[in-house]
C-alpha cells in the first residue's frame, strides 16, 4: 500500500507539502491551483532573480505542484534540485519521499523520510510517513514503531491511530487494532473509513454483530462509498444472513457497477444461497474486471462441481493454478473433482501438490488418505496427523479415518454452541464416514451417510455436490 493509498492521510499530505516562497495571495503558494503554481514558479525560477534558500522554495513549492498533478517524475527532479540548493529543506525530504513511495520506490521514500527526521526529530508526521512507507514495504514491526513515535510525539493526531490500527488489523493483532481505531473514533468520530476499518477488525475477531454495528455507521456517514456495503456484505455472510448480503452487494454495485469486489462477494452470496446459476454468472462478470484473481475461478469451479460438471470446474482450477502456481485450495479443488471424474492418478498428483503447499491442512491429508486407500496405496494419514493440529476440529474426522473413533463418536464431537458452526461441522462428521465405509465396501451405510449430507450440508461446502456426486456413482438416487 503506498502513502496515498492510505485514504485517511490524503488531507495530511495536502496541507504538509507546500511550502511558502512569497505573500499568501502569490499563485507559487496556492495548493488549489497546481497548474498556476507550475506556470509562476517556472517564471521565477528562469528570471534568474531568486538565489540559495528563494530559489529551492520556487523548486519545491513547484515539485509539490507536480506531485499533485501525478507527475512523480517531475516532482523527484524538482525536489533534487532543491535539496541540491537548500540541503536542511526538511520538507523538501517529505515531499520527495512521498513522491517515491508513489512511484513504488519505498527504500529512497524510507531514506528521505529518515533524513527528514534527522534533520526535525520532533515532527511526529516525519515517523508517521516512514511508518507507512515501512507498512508498504511489509515491515509491519517497523511500521509500528514508527506510529508509535508520532504518537508519542503528537498523541492529538487522529492519523496515528489510524494507521497504527490499520498496521495491527494486517498483523493480526484485533485486540490492539480496535484499541487504537476506537481512540482515533474518539478524537475524529466522523470519519466513516475509521469506522469500516475498525468493523473489519471485528469481523476477523468473530464478532459479526459489532462488525455490523461500525459498518452501519460508516455508511450513515458516507452513503455513498460502495466499499462500506461491500464490508457490510462480508459481515452479512459471515453471519450466513445470504439475503441481506446479496441485498448489500446489490448496493454496491448500484452505486459501482465494476466493483469486483461486490461482484465476487455477491457471487459467493449466491452460491451460499444455492444460487447455482446467477453464482455463475457473477464470477463471470467479475473475471475481466480482475482477470488475476484465481479466487474468482474456483469459486466458480465449485459451482461447477457442485453440479456435477466437473470438466469445467477442473478447467477453473486449472486456470486458478496458471494464475497461482501455489495455490493449494486449486490443487486440491481439482484433485477432488478428478478423483469424481473417475481419474484418481491425477487426483493424487494435484493433493500431494496442495499437501506441500499446506502440509498443517487436515482436510488435504484426509482427501490424500481417500485416495491412497481407494487406490491400493499405503495410508500416510498417521504421518500426516503429526503436522496437524490433533486439538481442534477437524481433528475426531482425522481419528476416525485413523479408527481411533466411531462415527456416533464424531457426530457428537461435532456439537458446539455456535449453531452455524455445528451445521459444519456435522455435515462434515456425515460425509466423511461416508467415505470411511465407502472404503470398507459398505455400500448402504454410505449411502445412508452421504444422503444425509446431500441434504443437510450448507450449499458452500463442497461436500454437499460431493456428497450428490458418491451418491450418483453408487447408483443410488440421492
Amino acid at each position: 500500500m503506498r502513502l496515498t493509498d492510505w485514504r485517511f492521510g490524503s488531507a495530511l499530505f495536502a496541507g504538509l507539502i507546500f511550502l511558502s516562497c512569497s505573500a499568501a495571495a502569490d499563485p507559487c503558494d496556492s495548493p488549489k491551483n497546481p497548474a498556476a503554481v507550475i506556470v509562476d514558479c517556472t517564471q521565477r525560477i528562469n528570471s534568474g532573480k531568486s538565489k540559495g534558500h528563494y530559489l529551492a522554495a520556487y523548486y519545491s513549492n513547484r515539485a509539490d505542484a507536480y506531485h499533485q498533478q501525478g507527475d512523480n517524475d517531475r516532482a523527484v527532479a524538482d525536489y533534487n534540485e532543491a535539496i541540491r540548493l537548500d540541503p536542511e529543506r526538511a520538507l523538501a525530504f517529505l515531499g520527495r519521499g512521498i513522491a517515491f513511495s508513489d512511484k513504488g520506490d519505498n527504500d529512497h521514500a524510507i531514506a528521505d523520510f529518515s533524513e527528514l527526521i534527522r534533520l526535525d526529530p520532533r515532527f511526529a508526521r516525519g515517523f508517521l510517513t516512514r511508518g507507512i512507507a515501512f507498512g508498504d514495504k511489509g515491515d509491519t514491526d517497523r511500521a509500528i514503531a514508527d506510529f508509535s513515535e508520532a504518537i508519542r510525539l503528537d498523541p492529538k493526531d487522529v492519523m496515528g491511530f489510524n494507521v497504527r490500527g490499520l498496521a495491527y488489523s494486517k498483523k493480526g493483532d484485533n485486540d490492539r487494532a480496535i484499541a487504537d481505531l476506537s481512540e482515533a473514533i474518539r478524537l475524529d468520530p466522523q470519519d466513516a473509513d475509521v469506522f469500516k476499518i475498525r468493523g473489519l477488525a471485528y469481523r476477523k475477531k468473530g464478532d459479526p454483530d459489532r462488525a455490523i454495528a461500525d459498518f452501519n455507521e460508516a455508511i450513515r456517514l458516507d452513503p455513498k462509498d460502495a466499499t462500506m456495503f461491500v464490508a457490510r456484505g462480508g459481515a452479512f455472510s459471515f453471519k450466513g444472513d445470504f439475503e441481506r448480503a446479496v441485498a448489500d452487494y446489490s448496493e454496491a454495485l448500484r452505486i459501482n457497477p465494476r466493483d469486483a469486489a461486490a461482484i465476487k462477494g455477491r457471487a459467493d452470496a449466491y452460491r451460499a444461497k444455492g444460487d447455482a446459476d446467477r453464482a455463475i454468472a457473477d464470477y463471470s462478470e467479475a473475471m475481466p474486471l480482475d482477470p488475476k484473481d484465481a479466487f474468482t475461478f474456483v469459486g466458480r469451479g465449485h459451482v461447477f462441481s457442485y453440479r456435477g460438471d466437473f470438466e469445467r470446474a477442473i478447467a477453473d482450477y486449472t486456470e486458478a493454478i496458471r494464475l497461482d502456481p501455489k495455490f493449494a485450495l486449486a490443487y486440491f479443488s481439482r484433485g477432488r473433482s478428478y478423483l469424481l471424474a473417475g481419474s484418481s492418478e491425477k487426483a493424487l498428483a494435484d493433493l500431494d501438490q496442495a499437501s506441500a503447499y499446506a502440509p498443517k491442512e487436515a482436510y488435504v491429508a484426509l482427501w490424500v488418505d481417500i485416495v491412497s486407500r481407494r487406490s491400493n496405496l499405503p495410508s500416510r494419514l498417521e504421518q500426516a496427523s503429526s503436522r496437524i493440529d490433533m486439538t481442534v476440529w477437524p481433528a475426531p474426522v482425522v481419528r476416525l479415518f485413523m479408527d481411533q473413533m466411531t462415527p456416533e463418536a464424531v457426530l457428537a464431537a461435532a456439537e458446539n454452541s455456535d449453531a452455524t458452526r455445528k451445521k459444519g461441522r456435522v455435515c462434515a462428521a456425515n460425509f466423511y464416514s461416508g467415505e470411511l465405509s465407502l472404503m470398507k465396501g459398505l455400500k448402504d451405510e454410505a449411502a445412508r451417510f452421504f444422503r444425509v449430507a446431500a441434504s443437510d450440508c450448507p450449499y458452500r461446502f463442497n461436500e454437499r455436490g460431493d456428497a450428490n456426486a458418491e451418491l450418483k456413482a453408487l447408483g443410488v438416487v440421492p
